[in-house]
């Protein structure tokens, strides 16, 4: 069965769309040696955090590593 026949709650989603971002954060923290408050506020800013609370589109489903990912796709986008 795939995960998109499993009916998760919003409450479900936003646990884990939390928890990926906590795990996100963190790992930006450490990567880019910076405190997890800037870390916080840069990925705050992005649109990857908007897209990981908006829950139609899945990304709460993935992995901290794919968040990041797709964190540094974006900036580099926007700055390119």
């Amino acid at each position: 069965m795939e995960t998109s026949d499993y009916n998760f709650t919003d409450s479900q989603k936003e646990s884990c769309a939390v928890s990926i971002m906590r795990d996100t954060i963190g790992a930006l923290s450490l990567r880019d040696g910076i405190s997890y408050e800037e870390a916080l506020l840069r990925f705050t800013s992005s649109k990857v955090y908007a897209a990981l609370f908006d829950y139609d589109t899945g990304i709460w489903r993935e992995s901290p590593d794919y968040i990041l990912d797709l964190y540094d796709y974006c900036n580099s986008k926007r700055t390119a």
